[in-house]
């Protein structure tokens, strides 16, 4: 008999992607990635959900697991904060209670970043490490933590904001309202507007001063040679050192992984950088500090690790009892 099969779909701002598995992590159908369609989200799951059973012969279909960028109510599925690609935020959208109705199947709905986490401790680099950090470095900076098995959340759901982590504290710029918020310079939007922003001091350079600047144009130019972008690499390398330095302060983590496309697109940079300058941030033992085994689909396996977490290991409080 075929194994149970199962759909990770991992829902991000700008692009949706979803595939059929097995519980133990193996893709059984190609990654599709369409755009997201934030103002018909659940609809336009079910059918990229039905599209991808179409492509099985085995039409059995256990349960559903979905990595969502926002804020998630996790007893319901529903997301309670969804920001699209175009700056605005949708507010409670049913999309646990829809794949439940469409499919007749359990559901899980999970943060994104916490689902990495737990996609790292399933399926990626953990090994016998008791406490993980996975962090995210893409258009902004995320994280998710797990601690003996237990993914943390906080009171309110940003337990692990760690992008907003000040790394500096008189910086010129900010995210979400936080002065020197570490993805304010060196997340993929971050960098080239810090980048930009030290231009004016007269230096030879071969980057654009016209507001259309990229993070993998720095990358590149420092990588050509260019003394400006590589001097602006060593910055945010220190940068960087000072924001997983924090992250290992506060959580004590074994492991930490890093992902997203500007560190796995640049992870020989990023962790030399971190290397270079990481004992002046940290102040216990060094955590192993690796880029995800799992690459761009850490969120995919991070739905089936949510469905998969929720099945075996249902969360406790300090009192024992199950919550949400």
């Amino acid at each position: 008999m075929a194994p149970p099969r199962f759909v990770a779909v991992d829902v991000g701002s700008t692009h949706t992607k979803t595939v059929v598995s097995t519980l133990d992590g193996e893709f059984t159908t190609p990654v599709a990635r369409e755009p997201t369609r934030a103002d018909d989200l659940e609809s336009a799951v079910v059918r990229t959900i039905r599209e991808r059973l179409e492509e099985t012969t085995d039409t059995r279909l256990e349960g559903i697991g979905v990595a969502t960028t926002g804020l998630v109510d996790r007893a319901t599925g529903t997301v309670r904060e969804f920001d699209t690609a175009d700056g605005r935020t949708l507010r409670n959208v049913p999309l646990g209670d829809r794949l439940r109705e469409a499919f007749g199947v359990p559901v899980v709905v999970e943060n994104d970043c916490t689902a990495a986490a737990l996609g790292e401790w399933y399926f990626g680099a953990r090994e016998r490490e008791d406490c993980l950090v996975h962090v995210t470095f893409a258009t902004g900076i995320g994280a998710g933590v797990v601690s003996d098995g237990i993914p943390l959340r906080g009171e309110h759901g940003h337990a692990a904001e760690v992008g907003l982590f000040p790394i500096h504290a008189d910086g010129d710029f900010a995210s979400c309202g936080v002065t020197g918020a570490w993805e304010a310079y060196c997340s993929g939007r971050g960098i080239p507007r810090f980048v930009e922003s030290r231009l004016d001091d007269g230096r030879e350079t071969t980057l654009p001063a016209d507001g259309t600047l990229t993070a993998r144009e720095v990358f590149e130019a420092a990588a050509a040679g260019d003394e400006y972008a590589i001097e602006s690499i060593d910055l945010i390398g220190r940068y960087n050192a000072a924001g997983i330095g924090a992250v290992a302060n506060a959580y004590d983590p074994g492991l930490i992984t890093l992902g997203g496309s500007v560190a796995l697109e640049n992870s020989g940079v990023i962790l030399d950088g971190i290397d270079r300058y990481l004992d002046e941030y940290c102040y216990g033992e060094r955590p192993w500090i690796t880029t995800t085994p799992l690459g761009a689909e850490i969120e995919l396996y991070g739905a089936l690790a949510s469905y998969l977490h929720r099945e075996r290991a249902p969360e406790t409080d300090l009192t024992g009892r199950v919550r949400g």
